[in-house]
């Protein structure tokens, strides 16, 4: 079992919930993660749960849920401060990934709170909390699994006088980004993040990547550009990464991921399952491939095989699929963002296109199998007709 799981889990229910939940009332609207996404606001926040949006870390003190769940949930929370109750409340979380909630912004000062949670649909959370200058936010969040987990949101303060770095006569970024660091596995770990720019290295610091929490640095860049970004672990394990950062793309990011089987990826947002557009204009289901490559000329690295390894021009995933008469969907899973090429192969051919699955640069990807040819598989009598591929990049704007 994993030791955040451990750590998390309790027996039977600690709440006692019998007053101060919330009505429907008292609902704040929800926002996702990603910007680009970014829904109007139209409800004021109220006293006891206010609106968050947990694509950024922020200044305040509090504590807030987070809903990486497909579906919606209700949880139910008492936060106590030694024999002082700061919150009990049951609250809905609308379906994720990436919904978040507000629920309590007043915990001033370095204290040990209590925090336990239970979901509805059974997980409990038991979880003692130091608040302190640099973990000032705690989330509880919902597992696509349905578990409940904490992660301490730490932002760090950085003694460097020279960062955010600044390319002279470059261009500068609409949000200079920093580096979130998350550690997905079942052991603690200590990471030393470095950044080159032009063979100058100008940045390199060392984070405790702790299971139960979220490294959010501040803007470590200020310039478009490409920087070379090499990730080390205390026993040798490696990453590195090209992150390129384009004048058209305004809301860059680096994600620096111990994912869980505890393999080191660095990239440009959180690993995903992406999707595809299919239009089978026949009346026979047609078998399609979907293959995800790093550019052979990518100078990028990983120890997903064990150790380090170079994985330019490597297969980074590999899908098969059949799609069936009229339109679908084709998922296939992004292990950490960065700019790849995706192959979609058919009995007919394949075609190739540039695909961005990073934060706030994505790719829309649409695959037309017109009707002229037949069913393939044992039901036989022709090929998968011709095939062609339409894409196109959005940015954040």
């Amino acid at each position: 079992m994993k030791r955040r799981a451990l750590l998390s889990t309790v027996a039977g229910s600690a709440l006692g919930l019998a007053a101060g939940c919330l009505s429907d009332l008292d609902e704040p609207v929800e926002t996702p993660v990603n910007p680009q996404t970014t829904m109007a606001t139209t409800d004021p926040p109220t006293e006891t749960t206010t609106e968050t949006n947990t694509s950024e870390p922020d200044s305040s003190i509090g504590l807030s849920v987070v809903n990486e769940d497909d579906k919606s949930h209700t949880l139910s929370v008492r936060v106590t401060d030694g024999d002082e109750t700061r919150f009990v409340g049951s609250l809905d979380i609308g379906a994720g990934p990436g919904r978040g909630r507000s629920v309590e912004n007043d915990l001033v000062g370095e204290r040990t709170v209590r925090v336990v949670a239970e979901l509805e649909a059974g997980a409990t959370l038991d979880y003692e909390w130091t608040v302190t200058d640099e973990a000032r936010h705690l989330e509880l969040v919902v597992t696509s699994d349905a578990d409940l987990e904490p992660r301490q949101r730490v932002r760090p303060a950085l003694d460097a006088a020279d960062l955010p770095y600044t390319v002279t006569g470059a261009k500068d970024i609409f949000a200079p980004p920093g580096a979130t660091i998350r550690n997905r596995s079942d052991a603690d770990a200590r990471l030393t993040v470095a950044i080159d720019h032009d063979g100058s290295r100008v940045f390199e610091r060392a984070f405790d990547a702790a299971t139960d929490r979220e490294i959010s640095t501040p803007a470590l860049v200020a310039s478009h550009g490409t920087y070379e970004v090499v990730v080390e672990a205390e026993d040798g394990r490696t990453a590195t990464h090209e992150w390129d950062i384009p004048e058209n793309w305004g809301w860059p990011t680096l994600a620096v991921l111990v994912a869980a089987d505890g393999s080191l990826r660095v990239g440009s947002g959180w690993p995903k399952t992406a999707s595809v557009h299919v239009e089978n204009e026949g009346e026979a289901e047609r078998d399609l491939t979907l293959t995800l490559v790093r550019p052979a000329d990518a100078d990028t690295a990983s120890d997903d095989a064990g150790g380090e390894t170079g994985s330019g021009g490597a297969d980074v995933s590999e899908t098969n699929r059949t799609a069936p008469p009229g339109e679908s969907t084709v998922g296939f899973e992004v292990p950490i963002g960065d700019v790849y090429e995706l192959t979609i192969e058919t009995a007919a051919g394949s075609e190739t296109v540039d695909y961005a699955a990073c934060y706030c640069w994505n790719t829309n990807v649409t695959v037309t199998l017109n009707g002229r040819g037949g069913g393939d598989g044992d039901g036989g009598g022709g090929g998968d007709g011709d095939l062609s591929v339409e894409s196109f990049e959005y940015v954040c704007s």
